[in-house]
């Protein structure tokens, strides 16, 4: 059933539950308080200052949410997630404060920017930490569909609640919970081991920020998926204003029926972040993100046939469950195939572009209820997202080939004491690059004295050792050799010779260093077995 195994994370790792926990409470952060922001522009200046609102919010953090996604890189991703969320609670305070001064418009609109500011440094470093948490790629599904699930709810829950609020007691009040609830994120991720940044040397100032973007430039499936990732964003934007004057002029639903409209949304892609939880363990999921995108811009132009309230609503919640859809699966397929060491990175930049998709299709609802009955304002731009799904199958289809599993080469280089430490994700990621060799009986596999450039896992087969000329124990399937010069840059401590014919797992040495080094654990544990071995070798 897809409802236990959606949340069959949340009893597994308590690390894992805990990251969970304080995402729940950031989405809750995020939605009222920007709701509150917007309600109090609204009531201060109407309509316009209420739209002018909305893009002050927006804009700046969907221009630097890339560069800060270059400083959760290059820090420990628990600590990196905890300044996130103080970050986030000082925004939000600032904008209490701003509030309970009585501030100029201005300075409550700068200040609730700055907020949305931090809150673009968020999702990129939860998305990031996921990988390291999950114990493989089935909690590694659960975790995000339960974060899409938060994401969704919090989107209907949050302004509901902001607006409550602020009828009863005001802006300020729905500034003071989410100031408490971003203290409550910043406690759960305290002392949280979620990863260590990459040894490898960084590029410096604006090149390293802006790596995401660098990476995606260069991959052509990578940035398709990424272009469908925004999809869901664009038909949100468009029916925060297409909605509103939908719900009123077609419906006749008031006010309350806009929201009710707008939320519906909300409430499907709850029900779809659940059922892409078992849907996205599937080895393959390109099609998967597609069709989720797909089922939204079909069902998102359906919307113009229908004159009642409730038809509308169980087809936006289509809408908002196909767009679930594509996001927990796309999201994971971004984390089983891009590079660690770059991963904050790339999530900023889909942070980024998810906030222009907004702004875009806030911004593009207007010129079509100019140029389209309000009903039929929904059609070009259901149809269009459908269409920009489907032209970038094709792309997409090749990252499932980078994210397919390799369960013979995990389980061999699972042997590894060293290797064994190392994040489900990571580990995978090494098996994903390793490569088998036949070779026959006699052949000398490795030379005492030649350069390491390789590390080997031996699948099948009896191999023989000399050292100095004289023997060592064999090593049989399952043994591991050929550490030793890769870690300490020194030239083969062993002969190594094929007994039998043998098949082994072929490890190049760059693969094997990024994947130790980028260890804490892993490092260390090598470092120590390798010179315990070459102690054991030269006495």
């Amino acid at each position: 059933m897809a409802l236990p195994a959606t949340f069959q994370a949340l009893g597994s790792r308590r690390g894992l539950r805990r990251v969970l926990a304080g995402f729940i409470a950031f989405t809750l952060v995020q939605w009222s308080a920007w709701m509150a922001v917007i309600l109090y522009a609204f009531e201060e200046g109407g309509p316009g200052l209420a739209a002018i609102a909305s893009v002050v919010l927006l804009i700046p953090a969907a221009i630097f949410s890339p560069m800060i996604g270059g400083v959760g890189d290059r820090m420990r991703r628990g600590l990196a997630l905890v300044l996130a969320y103080g970050a986030v609670t000082v925004g939000a305070a600032l904008t209490l404060a701003a509030l309970l001064a009585h501030a100029p418009v201005w300075v409550v609109l700068a200040a609730g920017s700055l907020f949305m500011l931090t809150v673009s440094g968020v999702r990129p470093v939860h998305f990031s930490v996921l990988p390291n948490l999950s114990g493989g790629p089935e909690e590694l599904v659960s975790a995000n569909a339960m974060s899409a699930a938060a994401d969704e709810l919090a989107e209907f829950v949050g302004p509901v609640l902001a607006g409550l609020l602020f009828a009863l007691v005001g802006a300020w009040f729905v500034l003071a919970v989410g100031t408490a609830l971003g203290l409550l994120a910043v406690v759960l991720c305290l002392r949280l081991d979620a990863g260590s940044p990459s040894s490898e040397e960084e590029p410096e100032g604006w090149r390293a920020a802006l790596e995401g973007l660098v990476a995606l430039r260069g991959d052509g499936p990578a940035l398709a998926l990424l272009i469908v990732l925004t999809v869901d964003f664009i038909l949100a934007g468009a029916l925060g204003v297409i909605g509103v004057s939908f719900a009123e002029d077609v419906l006749g639903q008031g006010e309350t029926g806009a929201g009710l409209v707008v939320g519906a949304m909300g409430i499907g892609g709850v029900v779809g972040a659940v059922v892409a939880g078992g849907l996205s363990r599937r080895p393959a999921v390109a099609a998967l993100v597609v069709g989720g995108a797909v089922m939204s811009g079909v069902a998102y132009a359906v919307v113009s046939g229908l004159a009642a309230l409730l038809p509308v609503m169980v087809v936006l919640a289509v809408v908002g469950a196909g767009g679930a859809i594509t996001l927990v699966a796309g999201r994971t397929l971004l984390q089983r195939t891009t590079d660690d060491r770059i991963l904050t990175r790339v999530f900023a930049v889909q942070e980024s572009t998810a906030f222009l998709a907004t702004a875009f299709g806030a911004a593009l609802a207007p010129l079509l209820l100019r140029s389209f009955d309000v009903a039929q304002a929904f059609i070009p731009v259901g149809v269009g997202a459908a269409v920009l799904a489907l032209a970038c199958l094709l792309l997409i289809r090749h990252l499932d080939e980078r994210a397919v599993l390799h369960p013979i080469e995990v389980a061999l280089l699972r042997h590894v004491s060293f290797l064994e430490v190392l994040p489900p994700y990571e580990l995978e990621r090494l098996a994903a690059r390793a490569t088998w060799r036949h070779v026959d009986a006699g052949t000398v596999v490795v030379r005492q004295g030649d350069p390491g450039y390789e590390f080997f896992m031996i699948g099948e087969g009896e191999l023989g050792v000399t050292i100095d000329g004289h023997e060592r124990p064999s090593l049989v399937a399952g043994s591991g050799f050929g550490e030793i010069a890769l870690l300490h840059s020194v030239p083969r401590t062993a002969t190594v010779t094929a007994l039998t014919d043998a098949s082994l797992l072929v490890v190049r040495s760059e693969d094997f260093l990024a994947a130790v080094t980028g260890s804490e654990d892993g490092q260390a544990l090598a470092r120590d077995v390798a010179a315990a071995q070459l102690e054991r070798d030269r006495s």
